[in-house]
């Protein structure tokens, strides 16, 4: 039997969180939807509050998001640089 993997601090609570939307995001771009929840708008205004910026309807507006949430992953996989 595996051991689980305890997600409790909350760096890794969001790193999850980011993870999820950018599997959402890309099922949206592929015509499908996880779930009533996880729509375009709703995936869009999360990525817009890391980023700041707004991102516009439709599937531009969802691909520029979930650019940028990849490369918001991978900043947060990065070690720190001394």
């Amino acid at each position: 039997m595996e051991k689980a993997t305890v997600l409790d601090r909350p760096d890794q609570i969001e790193g999850f969180r980011m993870a999820v939307f950018k599997q959402g995001i890309k099922a949206l771009l592929d015509g499908m939807q996880i779930s009533r929840g996880y729509t375009s708008t709703v995936c869009r205004n999360y990525v817009s509050g890391l980023t700041g910026k707004k991102y516009s309807a439709g599937k531009k507006g969802l691909q520029l998001a979930l650019d940028d949430l990849e490369f918001l992953i991978k900043v947060e996989a990065m070690p720190p640089a001394f």
